[in-house]
């Protein structure tokens, strides 16, 4: 008898589970909701591959000239040192004082030439500092704080380190959901031969819920997977949607974010480098986080040109600061620095 009302239970519960779900894909349809799609970002490169996997940053450049075409309608050069870092100079005579530069595709300077990127441009500004550039498309602070670690334990330290710091960065740093799906789906739309190309590629992230915060290296093919369907049905892709949101709210990116600096600005003292943050995104939560800095004891300067407006983005092809915007972010670091 028991068990006849458990089998009963279980049907009514099926049943309902059937009638509810397509309730909630239509209900959604309706509001507006659809199902999962990734906005394509197409990038293109001659020769291939101007970004190979790395097995403790991610990704790193790949060394060598490349033509770059970006959604089929912005072509520029970038050009890759031996070091796997974009160059910053065309020549510079003797041995001078190093100014490195760390951050994102914004201080790479995705969508223009060398040349016209900011950190080529300090360096034109400043003849008596040497820039290097760090950037690399996709990456976080987490990755900045590597790289100078790294190269620290290899080279002289340099007289300025300077870190890039945008909004977004929080995400990348604790490896969101949403950033674990941005990276991968990008990645693998942007290119067919990625899965095979980013088996040996590691993601770096902190985690600071466990006693004594750490960084932790994610494997790219655990990455992020989709649920099935969810580019079929909007029910699933809301609830994908929602899981994401919860495990992000359960991140507290603030703490990450204060833990990495706090660590940059270690390394700088303890190799007596001069260390700068700037706020190269103009929001409101980058004010906030340059301001958490300050109080920390960190120097930094907001750099930030609105975004928004098209006369400072590599429109329409591409979002990224266009050489104006380049120029300004160029003009802020060096009234800064001349300055001091």
């Amino acid at each position: 008898m028991q068990h006849n009302s458990r089998k009963k239970n279980l049907l009514y519960a099926i049943y309902l589970l059937l009638l509810l779900l397509p309730c909630l894909e239509i209900a959604l349809l309706i509001l507006g909701y659809r199902p999962y799609q990734q906005v394509d970002f197409k990038i293109e490169s001659t020769p291939d591959h101007c970004l190979i996997p790395h097995a403790s940053l991610g990704f790193a450049l790949h060394p060598g000239t490349f033509q770059v075409t970006i959604n089929e309608g912005l072509t520029y050069t970038a050009t890759h040192g031996a070091d796997s870092i974009r160059i910053a100079a065309y020549e510079k005579q003797g041995e001078l004082p190093a100014i490195w530069f760390l951050g994102c595709s914004y201080t790479y300077g995705m969508g223009i030439d060398d040349s016209l990127t900011f950190p080529f441009l300090v360096n034109k500004n400043l003849p008596q500092l040497s820039a290097k550039n760090f950037g690399v498309p996709g990456y976080g602070t987490v990755q900045s704080y590597l790289q100078l670690k790294q190269q620290l334990a290899i080279q002289p330290p340099p007289a300025w380190v300077i870190v890039n710091y945008a909004d977004f960065h929080d995400e990348r740093n604790a490896l969101t959901p949403a950033y674990r799906r941005d990276l991968f789906m990008g990645y693998q739309r942007s290119n067919d031969a990625v899965s095979t190309l980013m088996k040996t590629a590691a993601v770096p992230y902190v985690v600071t819920s466990t006693p004594g915060k750490q960084i932790r290296f994610c494997p790219w093919d655990s990455i992020y997977q989709n649920w099935q369907y969810r580019e079929t049905f909007a029910s699933v892709n809301f609830l994908q949607d929602l899981s994401d949101q919860k495990q992000s709210q359960q991140i507290d990116k603030a703490e990450v974010n204060r833990y990495i600096f706090q660590e940059i600005k270690a390394l700088c003292d303890l190799h007596r480098v001069r260390l700068l943050v700037t706020g190269i995104t103009p929001s409101s939560k980058t004010k906030e986080t340059l301001k958490v800095l300050d109080a920390l004891g960190l120097e930094t300067l907001d750099i930030s040109v609105d975004l928004a407006l098209e006369e400072y983005r590599n429109a329409p092809y591409d979002d990224h600061p266009n050489a104006k915007a380049n120029a300004f972010f160029a003009k802020r670091i060096t009234e800064f620095i001349s300055g001091q």
